[in-house]
């Protein structure tokens, strides 16, 4: 008989156990959970406690020397996620001490333990007498059968189940309506790290919706009802004598329990680096809280000065604003916020975001989809984690550039990256839809719609998808929701009204529209018709609606020249060529076909 032995190393500090052989921390004998690249980390310090590990020392020997993400940030939300694992505080600091500028030191006594080896009987195999092949054979197959029978009935691990939070917004205690910027800065970096921690097991609540909810009375339950989660993330923030307090909480919708709260003091000094901290170690407690602290999938970048960071802020404010005039000046401060930090990333792809939604609304140059390639393309070099640039690559590569292979690509990569941004899930459905991959796209938006369900725009624009998936009624069902929670939204109204036009409920809509009594189409048709006469009069270069209105008409050979025409002007409505309800009336048509080949849809 042989003798085995096995010795494990363990590393005490405090109340915790590092076990070096099983990749395990423990407090008091409890297991806590670690992601491996958070146990390699702090294996690192504490393995060399007392002494400095240099930021570079940390990539050599976790990331690897050649790593290409921003490993700055990444590590940052790695440290403040062990930093809540450990209940350590980095202004009072217990075990984790930051150098600035330089790294971090393990500043804990730590004990390294050898465990007793254990001794385990190791038995020669014993020698086989000679057998029949065929009783081999035999008992093989037996051995498989009994495995196959094993193998169906054993009893499956039920999926751990996914929990949703709204990140409501801060709420800011100073008194100065400037701070907004900051607090809402801080929400919206929440928004997005919560986002990529663990798709599997956390969804996040878009911005536009938690945004509803700013400086408005709201009850923990109406929030839970409104947004359908099991988690609500709220706090506040208040600058006074130089000094940022802030404090958060997590709420459980279920009983209103309070799961956990938190409170961080700092200097006001580099308040861009206050707003990234802070929702680092936010985000990593409530992540140990609700999924045992995963580090973030994606590799964010962060702002280099305080001018940077306040212009992307400008832009940001500006951006949501929504409106074309908004959107054209927050492309100048993001362009600005670029120019004073070339690697920050973030501004880059918002910048592309901002300028395809100015392609998009319409009558745009071609220089705004120029700018807005060499803006995401700049940011994916930067970072190649961003999902935000991303998905507004794949934008530019749908409407714009008619690519589809290379467009279904990008707007995969932007939702493995962040699986809760909602506009990745929106856009990608109109994509799927395009492509005659109906309920793979309303499956997206649906997605959508749980992850920004308070959004006036996911609302809209998912009635206008139901159009072209030959939904009407979901299509006038949505529009009417989307009217719910922006009563002023003309655009719901004419959504509801193609839905009906679609179904030839041609009364209806001569009610709506309060037209002369006698034949509602006869009415419409003039309607239309006088329509038509104003645009050819106007030179409208809204050539695809044009045509839709052709058809309705019965002038064929016109709408086909309109199409023609939106083809060599890259119309952005041109990927919806083939599933267009106005169009049914064209697909017999040989010029109809013969657009279709050239933009090779399926």
């Amino acid at each position: 008989m042989q003798q085995a032995s096995s010795a494990a190393v363990i590393l005490r500090f405090g109340a915790f156990e590092l076990d070096l052989q099983n990749n395990e921390l423990r407090r008091a004998g409890v297991l806590l959970k670690l992601s491996p690249q958070q146990f390699q980390v702090l294996r690192l310090l504490a393995e060399n406690s007392g002494q400095l590990q240099t930021r570079e020392d940390i990539q050599r020997g976790v990331w690897g020397a050649d790593t290409f993400v921003d490993f700055d940030r990444n590590l940052n939300v790695c440290v403040a996620q062990i930093r809540a694992t450990l209940n350590d505080d980095s202004d009072a600091p217990r075990f984790i001490q930051t150098v600035p500028k330089r790294g971090y030191k393990f500043i804990a006594p730590v004990e390294r333990v050898i465990m007793g080896a254990s001794e385990h009987p190791v038995t020669q195999p014993a020698r086989t007498l000679g057998r029949p092949k065929w009783l081999w054979f035999a008992a093989a197959l037996a051995a498989c059968v009994v495995i196959s029978i094993v193998w169906a009935t054993w009893p499956r691990s039920a999926r751990p189940e996914r929990s949703m939070i709204a990140a409501l917004p801060f709420e800011n205690l100073t008194g100065d309506p400037k701070e907004d910027l900051f607090t809402d800065g801080l929400t919206e970096e929440l928004i997005s790290q919560l986002g990529s921690l663990n798709p599997d097991r956390l969804g996040v609540i878009g911005r536009t919706s938690v945004m509803r909810y700013k400086s408005a009375p709201h009850g923990i339950d109406q929030v839970g009802r409104d947004l359908h989660v099991d988690y609500i993330l709220e706090g506040t923030v208040r600058r006074s004598d130089g000094r940022i307090r802030i404090v958060a909480r997590l709420i459980k919708v279920g009983d209103q329990a309070q799961v956990w709260t938190d409170t961080t003091e700092r200097a006001e000094a580099e308040m861009f680096r206050i707003e990234e901290e802070s929702a680092a170690h936010i985000a990593g407690a409530v992540s140990g809280q609700l999924v045992g602290g995963m580090v973030a999938s994606r590799a964010a970048s962060h702002a280099r000065n305080q001018e940077a960071y306040q212009a992307y802020l400008n832009g940001l404010y500006l951006e949501h604003k929504g409106t074309r005039v908004d959107l054209e000046r927050s492309v100048a401060y993001f362009e600005e916020a670029a120019r004073l930090d070339p690697q920050f990333d973030p501004a880059l792809s918002a910048q592309a975001e901002t300028e395809v939604a100015l392609g998009r609304s319409g009558a745009a140059a071609p220089e705004i989809w120029k700018r807005a390639r060499e803006a995401a393309e700049k940011a994916l070099r930067i970072n190649a984690q961003n999902a935000e640039a991303h998905n507004a690559l794949a934008d530019i590569l749908f409407w714009r550039e008619w690519n589809w292979p290379l467009a279904e690509r990008h707007f995969t990569h932007a939702i493995t990256i962040n699986p809760s941004l909602p506009v990745a899930h929106h856009d990608y459905a109109f994509f799927l839809v395009a492509m005659e991959r109906t309920e793979q796209g309303l499956a997206s938006l649906r997605r959508a719609i749980a992850l920004d369900p308070l959004s006036a725009r996911v609302n809209i624009d998912a009635g206008w998808l139901y159009l072209q998936a030959h939904h009407f009624d979901d299509a006038i069902r949505q529009a009417r929701r989307a009217r719910e929670l922006e009563p002023t939204l003309a655009e719901a109204d004419a959504c509801i009204l193609r839905g009906l036009f679609y179904q030839k409920k041609y009364r209806e809509i001569a009610d709506t529209l309060h037209l002369a009594a006698g034949d509602p189409e006869e009415a419409l048709k003039r309607l239309y018709e006088q329509k038509l006469r104003d645009e050819e009069k106007a030179g409208s270069s809204d050539l695809f609606s044009m045509a839709t209105q052709y058809t309705f008409l019965g002038q064929n050979t016109k709408a086909l020249d309109a199409l023609d025409k939106a083809y060599g002007e890259r119309s952005i409505m041109m990927p919806l060529l083939k599933t267009e309800p106005a169009f049914a009336a064209l697909h017999a048509e040989l010029r109809f076909q013969e657009l279709a080949r050239k933009l090779a849809l399926p």
